[in-house]
């Protein structure tokens, strides 16, 4: 839905793209779910496969995600014969040869060079993956409620902001390289919001103001990375919805500040 899509600040892709690398990380993707987290890493902008390379590494690396007490060596065993059934279950239903020797040289070099406590170790993690799957499960099941509730209330708002910023901005929204920016007013006054969509691989973009004051006229800005400050667009609210498509070099879209003033107060947007 268009609306959805301007009143969040990242993609549908985006999220999910987030998701998958969590289970990713955990070793729980399914082969399809791999594929798929696979490419789209690979077609992801570069600041967004950075953001999903630190995410994981912070994940592997975070001891809390471990038990920090040792659990009685009566709990330990249950746990474990537990995990040792299943897969002796499983090994039985699909009988691959190749775990015969796998299997026994595992089960003898655990009584020799590994302790007990890292098989607990693995067993708390492979729950608290379980844990993550059903956490993810949950909050999806609530957005998608969510979402189908609100889609009969926007309908005439998406079809009014096309008609108000031209055809091609639900085609420039939808696009997985899209990123959207909202801004309110700095003094914090709730009346009013702005959103600005970019496109990094592409450049261009597109201002949407909801609710400004009658006749009120904002700049929207840009600051480089460079540091040089630029106009993007300017609009002047004569509805309850007002925008505008504007221009922008794709090589500025990287790193990109955006701002907005009051053409009359100079009230910054932020």
């Amino acid at each position: 839905m268009i609306w959805n899509r301007i009143m969040t600040d990242t993609t549908n892709n985006y999220n999910q793209l987030l998701e998958l690398a969590v289970l990713d990380s955990h070793g729980l993707l399914e082969p399809i779910e791999a594929e798929l987290f696979t490419k789209s890493f690979h077609n992801a902008p570069a600041s967004i496969q950075d953001e999903i390379i630190n995410l994981q590494r912070e994940l592997a690396e975070d001891d809390s995600l471990l038990p920090l007490v040792t659990p009685a060596p009566a709990l330990k065993q249950k746990v474990l014969q537990a995990v040792t059934d299943a897969a002796d279950q499983e090994a039985r239903r699909l009988a691959p040869l190749a775990l015969i020797g796998a299997r026994a040289s595992v089960a003898q070099g655990a009584g020799n060079n590994t302790s007990p406590s890292y098989f607990w170790r693995i067993a708390a993690l492979v729950l608290f993956g379980i844990s993550v799957v059903l956490g993810i499960i949950a909050v999806d099941t609530q957005r998608r409620i969510d979402n189908i509730t609100q889609m009969a209330m926007n309908l005439d708002t998406a079809i009014t902001i096309t008609d108000v910023v031209g055809s091609k901005f639900k085609a420039f929204v939808d696009n997985p390289y899209c990123h959207v920016t909202r801004l309110e007013r700095e003094n914090g006054n709730p009346d009013g919001y702005l959103r600005i969509a970019t496109n990094e691989l592409f450049g261009g973009g597109y201002v949407i103001g909801i609710d400004l004051a009658q006749g009120e006229e904002i700049i929207i800005q840009g600051t480089t990375a460079s540091g040089d400050v630029i106009e993007l667009a300017r609009i002047t609210a004569d509805s309850a919805i007002s925008g505008r498509a504007f221009e922008i070099d794709k090589a500025l879209v990287p790193g990109l500040t955006l701002t907005a003033i009051n053409a009359t107060t100079g009230q910054r947007w932020v």
